[in-house]
């Protein structure tokens, strides 16, 4: 009976783990371009599965644009790297580094967060890799 029970629950976490696996691809993103923006946090969700945030840019026109990223480095490796949700608060200026969704221009993926004093914070790398 026990040894059955063992079974059963290997198999459930083995199979529950293969959808978290594929959600985790960046297919999606072209993830070789780094477009740069300067801006206004509007909003900010520091959360696990993905951060989120909205950025709003101005340009030489004076011209508003929202960048909506919709998916970054989750808050728990954020967290790790340094990244805490008072650097991040909406109404501060930052420079955000994104990749656009292939299917979709106005979406983006966070790669990178810039505070004002240079502090970079990269989405992608370990905490060992940012020093």
């Amino acid at each position: 009976m026990k040894r059955n029970l063992r079974t059963l629950l290997g198999i459930a976490i083995a199979t529950g783990a293969t959808p978290a696996v594929a959600h985790h691809s960046f297919a999606v993103y072209d993830m070789q371009q780094n477009v740069e923006f300067h801006g206004v946090i509007a909003t900010v969700k520091l959360r696990n599965p993905h951060m989120a945030m909205t950025l709003t840019t101005t340009d030489a026109n004076g011209a508003q644009r929202t960048i909506d990223f919709v998916e970054g480095a989750p808050a728990n490796m954020l967290a790790r790297l340094g990244l805490r949700p008072e650097h991040v608060r909406p109404g501060q200026e930052i420079t955000a580094i994104g990749a656009p969704r292939t299917d979709n221009p106005n979406a983006w993926f966070l790669k990178a967060i810039i505070l004002p004093d240079g502090t970079r914070f990269n989405a992608l790398q370990s905490p060992n890799q940012q020093r």
